[in-house]
């Protein structure tokens, strides 16, 4: 929603009583300061949103490293005192960082995890917005070179399909005649150069909570019993 804003405001409305009263504030005049104001607006934004994605992906690695590491034990122990147990391995996964917590998930159930360097390549963006004033840093940077941070990720695709052409579906537009609506997937990438301000457009971040729906179902699929 404050991405859809921040693309959409032109203009501030004028201050409210309470401000007026409160705060005496007044928000009109230059543009330079609604560009400014933008600006940083959308960056908080920003920080949140992927600070959001990062919290939820933790959890999700955490319990799943909790959940494992507890299938695993009760394959050679009946007398496993569960409550003990998972109390531990909480306060295990919680000193783990989240790369480390990736690490983890092969060993614990002999597949490495898909979407690993889609993770780690929101995790360095978020990064750059907590700790790195919004702007890339070499320490985030994931390329060879480290003069580059690549921010990858998977998203639906829908189009039409026919025997003739096959083109992006759009709402509120009618497709080609005859045409069949198809779902699939596509990887994207951003790039950001060397001390360059993270920016993601609306269309982006959705992009990018797209990758979670993906990353969550990978999860799922490691938590099935092999042979179940």
């Amino acid at each position: 929603m404050g991405l859809r804003l921040v693309e959409k405001i032109d203009a501030f409305r004028d201050p409210t009583a309470e401000e007026m009263r409160f705060l005496c504030l007044s928000f009109g005049g230059r543009v330079e300061v609604l560009l400014e104001s933008k600006a940083s607006f959308k960056r908080w934004v920003l920080l949140n949103g992927l600070g959001d994605i990062h919290k939820s992906i933790r959890t999700t690695l955490e319990r799943f490293f909790v959940f494992k590491s507890i299938e695993r034990s009760l394959t050679t122990s009946t007398k496993l005192n569960l409550e003990e147990c998972e109390a531990e391995l909480r306060t295990k996964a919680r000193s783990l960082d989240l790369p480390q917590l990736v690490a983890k998930v092969p060993s614990l159930c002999g597949e490495q995890l898909i979407f690993q360097n889609y993770v780690e390549s929101v995790n360095h963006a978020r990064n750059c917005l907590e700790h790195d004033n919004g702007t890339v840093t070499s320490k985030r940077c994931n390329t060879p070179a480290k003069d580059r941070l690549l921010l990858q990720g998977r998203r639906f695709r829908i189009t039409f399909k026919n025997e003739q052409e096959e083109v992006p579906a759009e709402f509120g537009k009618r497709g080609p005649e005859n045409a069949a609506l198809m779902l699939g997937a596509e990887d994207f990438q951003i790039e950001f150069a060397l001390d360059q301000f993270i920016e993601l457009s609306h269309k982006q971040f959705i992009d990018i909570l797209n990758t979670c729906v993906f990353f969550r179902a990978d999860i799922e699929t490691k938590l099935v019993r092999k042979g179940a």
